[in-house]
């Protein structure tokens, strides 16, 4: 999975993306062809690198360079083309070896930059011979031109050329042709070196990505996970970005929330509507993609167990374009995931409301269902209710509920089978017409 691919779950990773300052096109392309990682060392790696530059971006020195080194990644270009075709055999024009140049003048402003500090996370590649090809004389500009040192005969040919007050063709035929040779000539020298040119290309991009990662750590109040080895996941302060952002900006706080979870059983979380269940589901799913891509977590504490896929059932699924329901679509998307467990797949699957959207006695028959075919799998799987559910095959959590007239979105943990009785106190505290209410509670006595 492609971390292109994963934008438009609807669980906020489109936000933090928005707010990663990435400096170049390149490095952008890189991030969005990035694969999810699924192997506890590669997640590792890739912390281990943020461990190291994140704790610098708190020294004034470093965070002075780094601006420094953010203007110089912002002249990085994609030449990966240009790379490719150097190494089979092309002879590159003046862009081309333009672009070359630029990016060996860049990597060694860099290297100089970072030469202060003792950090591996940031691999800087000795580009020395490239740049001595490109810039025989030493100016260190970033500007391309066929020098005059390059060859004695193109030099005497251009003086030649300039005495005839640039007007014999015959000597623009053959500079034309000098200066074919030592294109020629360089893409070959050049060629040898394509692997570093590669490298040192990747390298920067790369690196524009990791300080672009430590600087949102930071600005949004992000963590370091931890990684767990015992398929065991836990948050403390979990929180979503882009809703905490909404909240504020309306002068409302965010109330973050704890909650683990395990492989050994499903856990099922309970609550009325308007109860936070579908936004837990969300930062949870958003977490888990931001921490197999390498990302800082939205919490105070994290400890997280990689899977291998990641599937995300909430709202509303109906699609016109194929023809589904709503209830249709959901059950695709659920069955999808099932067949992935029968595989033998590792997955974190979160399933908001199953079968909310169908009639209540099959609705719950479904969703009881489904969490028994899930307590045969080893796998992370959370699902949310409002109906009363009594299979004992999973954990049960519950929203805390109303407290002094105000919803605590806490999740406690809860023994009963019974889902929480609170949509006439949400329709009250929402001041919704006394007399709806008023008449809903008479029908509520009547039954009980």
């Amino acid at each position: 999975m492609k971390f292109k691919s994963v934008l438009d779950i609807a669980c906020g990773i489109r936000y933090i993306y928005s707010k990663l300052d990435i400096c170049s096109s390149l490095s952008r392309a890189i991030l969005l062809d990035s694969e999810m990682s699924t192997k506890i060392h590669d997640i590792e790696k890739a912390y281990d690198n943020i461990n190291e530059v994140l704790p610098l971006l708190s020294k004034p020195t470093f965070a002075s360079a780094i601006n420094l080194i953010k203007i110089k990644l912002s002249e990085l270009k994609d030449i990966r083309s240009s790379v490719i075709r150097l190494k089979e055999g092309a002879i590159l024009d003046d862009i081309e070896l333009f672009e070359i140049k630029s990016l060996a003048i860049i990597n060694n402003d860099i290297s100089s930059l970072l030469s202060q500090f003792n950090t591996e996370s940031i691999k800087i590649y000795d580009t020395t011979q490239v740049l001595n090809l490109l810039d025989p004389d030493g100016n260190r500009i970033t500007s391309f031109y066929l020098y005059d040192s390059y060859s004695p005969e193109l030099t005497k040919l251009r003086r030649d050329y300039k005495q005839s007050n640039y007007q014999d063709q015959e000597i623009t035929f053959e500079i034309s042709k000098y200066e074919e040779i030592i294109r020629e000539q360089l893409s070959s020298s050049l060629r040898e070196h394509y692997l570093l040119i590669d490298n040192t290309m990747l390298s920067l991009a790369r690196a524009d990505i990791l300080i672009a990662k430590c600087l949102q750590i930071k600005n949004l109040g992000l963590i370091v996970p931890n990684v767990s080895l015992n398929n065991k996941t836990e948050y403390r302060g979990l929180f979503n970005p882009e809703i905490e952002s909404i909240l504020k900006n309306e002068k409302r706080e965010y109330q973050k929330t704890d909650i683990s979870f395990c492989s050994e059983i499903p856990l099922l979380i309970t609550g009325s509507n308007m109860g936070g269940k579908t936004v837990t589901l969300k930062t949870l799913a958003l977490s888990q993609l931001l921490f197999q891509f390498g990302f800082g977590i939205p919490a105070t504490e994290a400890l997280i167990t990689p899977v291998s896929e990641i599937y995300l059932s909430c709202g509303d699924d109906q699609d016109y374009r194929v023809g589904l329901s709503s209830f249709a679509a959901e059950m695709k998307r659920v069955d999808k995931m099932i067949k992935s467990l029968r595989r033998g797949r590792f997955i974190l699957s979160l399933t908001d409301e199953p079968a909310r959207t169908t009639n209540p006695v099959e609705g719950s028959a479904l969703a009881e269902a489904l969490i028994t075919i899930l307590s045969k799998y080893r796998s992370m799987n959370i699902l949310t209710t409002h109906y009363n559910i009594s299979n004992p095959s999973c954990s049960r959590l519950r929203v805390k509920g109303f407290e002094n007239g105000k919803m605590n979105y806490s999740l406690v943990e809860d023994t009963g089978t019974e889902a929480p009785h609170e949509a006439l106190l949400i329709a009250e505290s929402l001041e919704i017409d006394p007399e709806w209410v008023e008449l809903a509670q008479k029908e509520l006595n009547k039954r009980n």
